[in-house]
């Protein structure tokens, strides 16, 4: 009984993360749409919407596996995202600045929930799910950190787009001074968190696939 219990739960949580991809898709497929005029903001969400769609065919596998369905049902994570975004999106008009906040968010999101699934899945001994979400996983965070040097930038260009004037060394100087921040917090938890790492590391970090 306890381990038809543990499979239950595995299941509902490969079901959270397909509908968790899968509303992202739709999120990303708009956000790439919103994009326009950007063209290397729109090249890296179109990179990773398909990533997200690979990201979403995998659970979909892990599903199949179990003989399992992905479920018209939400799960808790779908909800909550769905409600954030939902909350956030009405009536913006700083759209991408607003988007890279909401994308940054979204891959944290999925970092968890595939923390929660990875353990689950090894308390199953259930290897191949635990293979799909080091592969997804990798994705995500490879993405918030793309994101995460990109807040000075957006949040200007959204000033420009309200026809506020923004003179181009203010970009410069707020993403200097945005990096330097960030690598000052970084080098002082360092030692103080396992396995943290700068943005630029992530970036440049490719785990074997």
């Amino acid at each position: 009984m306890a381990n038809d219990d543990l499979r239950d739960k595995l299941v509902t949580y490969i079901q959270d993360a397909y509908a968790l991809e899968n509303q992202i898709v739709e999120v990303l497929e708009k956000h790439e749409r919103e994009a326009q005029g950007y063209p290397d903001i729109q090249a890296m969400v179109h990179q990773h919407l398909e990533e997200t769609k690979q990201h979403r065919q995998r659970m979909e596998e892990c599903l199949q596996a179990y003989d399992e369905k992905p479920s018209a049902m939400k799960g808790a994570a779908t909800n909550l995202m769905g409600n954030l975004l939902g909350a956030v999106s009405g009536g913006r008009t700083d759209t991408i600045a607003k988007n890279t906040r909401d994308e940054y968010v979204t891959e944290h999101m999925e970092i968890a929930a595939y923390g929660l699934l990875m353990a689950t899945a090894q308390a199953y001994g259930d290897t191949r799910t635990m293979q799909a979400c080091a592969l997804n996983l990798r994705d995500e965070i490879r993405m918030a950190a793309l994101l995460e040097p990109q807040f000075p930038r957006v949040a200007l260009l959204a000033l420009r787009q309200d026809n506020i004037d923004v003179p181009q060394t203010t970009f410069q100087q707020a993403e200097s001074s945005w990096q330097q921040t960030l690598d000052e917090i970084h080098q002082q938890l360092r030692g103080q968190i396992p396995g943290g790492m700068t943005s630029s590391q992530a970036t440049q970090y490719t785990p074997q696939a």
